[in-house]
């Protein structure tokens, strides 16, 4: 067998600079750059203050991620999941939607690990819609508040499922922490 034709080892960071160069302009004009960077801001500050929380977050979309969104016509440049302790939820954020600049952040509602989408099946295709959650990072000043907010929840009921777990015995697929707030002063 012949040698199969590669890139020559100089074109590859040449490649990837020009990939990385784009991807950074087009989040410069969308907005996704500012918005990825306080969506970290959130996560972490959440972090700090003891809550088990992370998310996975990677340049490129999932097949569902386009179902956490009412409108058909979208872009979701950036998906992941968000962890909170052993939940899983499907994260996106969508730059464009129905044809229009958007920063939304949809979020299912639900663990994606033990939930596919509710889909309808007409005329041969299958129209699915993962149920979600979406936060307006453009047009609700409060959305990543909200977003930290359902995070919180999350962490609260772990903790309450945690605190009930008397003889340790409730195993899960991932090692739980403990969410440790620091407790209110007494005034």
């Amino acid at each position: 067998m012949d040698v199969m034709k590669r890139l020559p080892r100089e074109k590859i960071s040449e490649e990837f600079n020009a990939s990385k160069r784009a991807f950074a302009d087009y989040g410069a004009k969308s907005g996704f750059d500012v918005a990825l960077q306080n969506i970290s801001a959130a996560i972490g500050e959440l972090k700090e203050s003891g809550i088990d929380v992370s998310l996975e977050i990677f340049g490129d979309s999932s097949e569902q991620a386009f179902d956490l969104f009412a409108n058909t016509s979208v872009t979701v440049p950036i998906t992941g999941v968000l962890r909170i302790g052993p939940i899983h939820r499907l994260f996106a954020l969508a730059t464009k939607s129905d044809g229009k600049n958007a920063l939304i952040l949809g979020l299912s509602n639900y663990d994606i690990r033990f939930n596919g989408p509710d889909a309808k099946l007409g005329d041969g295709v299958i129209e699915g819609k993962v149920r979600s959650i979406n936060y307006d990072l453009k047009k609700d000043p409060d959305a990543l508040v909200k977003f930290q907010q359902e995070i919180i929840n999350h962490a609260a009921r772990n903790a309450v499922v945690n605190d009930n777990d008397t003889a340790q015995a409730f195993d899960s697929a991932a090692v739980m922490r403990k969410s440790v707030l620091p407790r209110p002063k007494a005034s």
